[in-house]
C-alpha cells in the first residue's frame, strides 16, 4: 500500500455543493459527517491539474494495480469539464473538530458568518492533499483531502427557492378543499 502524498491545489471553478461548515454532509457509505466541494472547471483550465493527478497515480499505484477506480476528478460526459472532488471528515480521529480555512481572493483568511453558507455559482479554489488509497483490487485510486477555500465570488446559498402565485389550471390552494375521496358519476 503507498503512503504517498502530493499538495494539491484545484483549478479556479465553479463551486459545486460545497458543504464546509456545521456538520458538513453524511456520507451515504459510511455514515460519518464530512466536509466536502465540488470544483467544476473547463477542461482546458482543468488539463495540467488532471495530468498531475494522472502521472501521481502512475508513479505511486500499489502494485499490479492498472486502472484507478477513481482520481479525485471526474470528466465529464461531454468532455467539457473536470469535476474535482475534495473531501474530509468533520472531526481529528481524537475526536477534536475540523475547520476547513477560508480564504478571499487576495489570499487573506476570513470567517464566514454562523448563519452563511456558500452556494452553487460561487466560484474559488480548494486546496488539500492528493492520496493513493488501495482497499483492494476493485477498489483503488486517488482521493482529494480538503484542508482549505480560497472564494474569489461568493454567492450565499438559499434554501428553497419558492414560486411564484399561480391561477391555472383551477388555481389548486391546498388540500384540505380538494375532494381527495370523491367518486366520478357511478355509470
Amino acid at each position: 500500500m503507498s503512503n504517498a502524498k502530493l499538495n494539491f491545489k484545484s483549478p479556479k471553478g465553479d463551486f459545486k455543493w460545497c458543504f464546509i461548515t456545521g456538520q458538513g454532509r453524511t456520507n451515504a457509505l459510511n455514515g460519518k459527517s464530512e466536509y466536502s466541494v465540488n470544483v467544476v472547471v473547463p477542461i482546458a483550465d482543468a488539463k495540467a491539474a488532471v495530468e498531475q493527478l494522472d502521472d501521481f497515480w502512475a508513479q505511486n499505484k500499489p502494485k499490479g494495480a492498472k486502472t484507478a477506480k477513481s482520481m479525485g476528478y471526474k470528466v465529464s460526459e461531454d468532455g467539457q469539464n473536470a469535476t474535482f472532488t475534495f473531501k474530509t471528515q468533520t472531526t481529528f480521529p481524537t475526536g477534536e473538530a475540523k475547520k476547513v480555512r477560508i480564504y478571499n481572493a487576495a489570499g487573506e483568511e476570513i470567517s464566514m458568518p454562523a448563519d452563511t453558507r456558500i452556494g452553487n455559482g460561487s466560484r474559488g479554489r480548494v486546496a488539500g492533499v492528493a492520496a493513493v488509497y488501495d482497499a483492494g483490487a476493485a477498489a483503488r485510486g486517488v482521493s482529494l483531502f480538503l484542508d482549505s477555500v480560497q472564494l474569489t465570488k461568493f454567492v450565499p446559498y438559499t434554501n428553497g427557492a419558492g414560486f411564484d402565485p399561480e391561477e391555472d389550471e383551477g388555481g389548486f390552494d391546498g388540500f384540505a378543499q380538494a375532494k381527495l375521496f370523491e367518486r366520478d358519476e357511478e355509470v
